[in-house]
Parts: structure tokens; sequence; C-alpha cells
């Protein structure tokens, strides 16, 4: 494992400030579930229930979590001041509530970029949109933020095909290491052709693990049982 840099050490102390605001989404121990890899390639391993997960470990995640660690990556990139920030929203229509939170992070970093379908929304300053019609980039939510001092990313992927968002189960990670975080943003913003062949090379450089939702239903009901 590579020991930790300076700037991963510093934006981990920074996200833990920023995200103690936000313990309020995570009132059920069934917010975050740790997934570890099994022997096989085939197999994962689902492990205990955490109330907040761990950083570069894979878990399956609610709405409600996956808000409360965006809210504090976006946090910390408005505290730095400068920096590129992406984000998804699969639909720009849940992009709306958050409208002025994003203008004024656009007027303090070097570029915001959002994502997502539909129709893009008016009068949104310097905020750049890029539309994500291929119904596979439909399923990922990213929020990243790179910058000289700081750098952060939380990616997942959506495993249940709930259309409600407070309904919605991902599979994902978050990582303050800088070269993580570099080289998703950099194969995130390649994406923006539209290319499908992009896209697939996208999913092979960054896949998740294989989840039956079955198993995942059974293990937050049944917290003693563990799917293999």
């Amino acid at each position: 494992m590579l020991a930790k840099t300076n700037c991963e050490k510093a934006t981990t102390k920074r996200f833990r400030a920023k995200l103690k605001p936000y313990h309020h989404y995570f009132k059920k121990c069934s917010k975050a579930l740790c997934v570890h890899n099994g022997l096989s390639r085939d197999k994962v391993r689902l492990g205990e229930l955490v109330t907040i997960p761990d950083s570069d470990l894979h878990h399956i995640m609610e709405f409600e979590a996956m808000v409360a660690i965006s809210h504090a990556i976006e946090d910390i990139a408005s505290e730095v001041g400068k920096g590129e920030l992406i984000a998804t929203f699969q639909d720009f229509k849940n992009f709306l509530p958050y409208k002025a939170k994003y203008m004024s992070l656009a007027d303090e970093l070097d570029a915001v970029r959002v994502w997502g379908c539909g129709p893009v929304p008016k009068n949104c300053g310097n905020i750049d949109f890029v539309s994500a019609e291929e119904s596979r980039l439909k399923r990922y939510w990213l929020v990243l933020f790179d910058s000289e001092k700081s750098r952060a990313v939380l990616l997942c992927r959506q495993v249940n095909r709930s259309s409600q968002l407070k309904e919605k189960k991902f599979i994902g990670f978050y990582s303050f290491n800088p070269y993580l975080v570099q080289s998703i943003r950099w194969r995130f913003n390649l994406m923006s052709c539209g290319l499908s062949r992009v896209i697939s090379h996208w999913e092979r450089s960054f896949p998740f693990p294989d989840l039956k939702m079955r198993d995942i239903d059974r293990m937050i009901h049944q917290p003693d049982v563990i799917a293999v």
C-alpha cells in the first residue's frame, strides 16, 4: 500500500470536519454495508453494517449517505477556493435544489462541470453542463474535486432499478488519493465525447463488485448473515 501523501492527509482531516454537520443523514446502521473482495475473482463477500463508510473501501450506500459525503466534498471545494469540481446528477432536475450552491461554487473555482440528462438548466452562471444521455452513464454518481491543495472523489454505481432518489442503492467508494482522483477525472472527462468505446474503457478501468440485490437485502435485514 502506498504511503499517504501530505495532500491526502490534509484532505482527510478536512473531510472529517466537513462531514460533521451532515451526521443527521446517518440515522440508521443500514446506511452503508462494507463489501470485501473474496478469494475468487467472481465472488465478493458482504461485511458488517456501518454508520459512516471508511474511505478507499467499497460499500453499499443508500441515498442519504451519498448526499452527506457529496456535501462534505463540495464544502472542501468551497474552502479551498481553487480547482475543478465535477458532479453527476443522473437527471438535471435533481440538480435544481442545489442550483444556488453550485452557482456560488462556480464563481469561486476554476471550473464546475455538472453531468446529467434531460433539459439543461438555464441561467446558471459559470457552470458547465455536460449531457449524458447514454444509459450506462446514468447509473453513476460522481462528485470529484481536484486542486493542488486537496483532492477528493466519491464514485458509485447504482445497483437497483429504483427511479426514486431515496430508494436508490449504490455500490462505490470515496477516496482522497491524489493519483486515483486525477485518473478518474481524466478518464471521466474523456466520456464527454459520448463514444461507446470510451464508456466501455471507463467501466473496465473502474470495475465494481458484482452483487445481487437479494443478498444485499438479506444482509441488511439479517445482520448476522454473511452472503458469499
